[in-house]
């Protein structure tokens, strides 16, 4: 008797808290926070907020990006043409709350209204049934501005799937300087595996193999070795004057080199760091700094 009483008050608990907190109506049930261009060539869409879950996609250069959610500091949730993923923020461009976004959406829930203005207490524009596929024209405070049978209404964002497209503006599609888009590839490089004398992502790279991988996509020979392409390659260039995509070379006792890396702004650069990290982003003060290059 004692277990059924038991039992009883615990399904009313359960019952008064599902009153309490109700279920999200979608699959993903999470407003959009807004938007961002993809910042780099290939940047990887993971499984999850880290280096070691799987790659789900590849993002392209200057792509909009729709931002599910601003995970932590260093990842962020987000949707690119209909996959639902991670990636890492330094690979995001212009973060904003966007007002214009253009994409092909699908309606996730069921009999949704299309709203007047993006808020639940505005006056619905209609119903639409689960599967209904409409252009999505903006974002605007975690609802889709959408356009359907040319009536202009506003969707909430976790009722919707985006099922293709994610185009950016002209200016964001704009040509980046050679040297940015060197260090933007770099940086889409960032969680391939180390080995040494490797030089291509199937494989793996050491630190002057990812050099010559990645400016060789630009048509930019070095020689192999760090301190011939140093000895070799390019004009020296001070620390002050760095800009992204020059070539920054590191002693370990001062004297001589045995690191290379790609400078990619903010005193930071992407390089082969070692078997334990493979491709990551580090500080210029994280090593003794030799002296840098400019190849390009």
């Amino acid at each position: 008797m004692r277990t059924a009483k038991k039992l009883v008050v615990v399904l009313l608990l359960v019952a008064v808290i599902s009153s309490m907190f109700p279920l999200a109506a979608s699959a993903n049930g999470t407003i959009a926070w807004g938007a961002a261009n993809v910042n780099g060539s290939g940047v990887r869409i993971r499984s999850g907020p880290g280096l070691d879950h799987s790659v789900l996609t590849h993002a392209n250069q200057g792509d909009v990006i729709v931002i599910i959610e601003q995970t932590n500091s260093d990842w962020h949730q987000v949707n690119y043409h209909g996959t639902v993923g991670y990636v890492s923020v330094p690979l995001l461009d212009n973060s904003r709350k966007a007002a214009n976004f253009n994409a092909r959406g699908s309606i996730s829930g069921s009999s949704v209204n299309k709203r007047a203005e993006p808020d639940t207490s505005s006056n619905s524009l209609g119903a639409h049934s689960s599967g209904t596929e409409m252009d999505i024209i903006g974002i605007n405070n975690g609802w889709y501005k959408v356009v359907h049978n040319g009536v202009t209404g506003y969707i909430r964002s976790d009722l919707m799937s985006i099922v293709s497209g994610g185009s950016s503006s002209s200016e964001a599609n704009a040509p980046k300087p050679l040297g940015q888009q060197i260090a933007d590839f770099g940086v889409s490089l960032v969680g391939s595996k180390y080995r040494w004398a490797g030089s291509s992502p199937s494989t793996g790279f050491d630190c002057s193999g990812f050099v010559t991988y990645v400016m060789k996509q630009y048509g930019i020979s070095l020689t192999r070795y760090s301190a011939g392409m140093f000895r070799d390659n390019g004009v020296s260039v001070a620390r002050a004057d760095l800009v992204p995509g020059d070539l920054v070379f590191f002693a370990r006792n001062g004297r001589s080199i045995d690191h290379v890396g790609i400078y990619i702004g903010d005193g930071r650069f992407v390089h082969a760091s070692s078997s334990t990290t493979g491709v990551i982003i580090s500080n210029l003060s994280s090593r003794t700094l030799f002296g840098a290059k400019r190849v390009i």
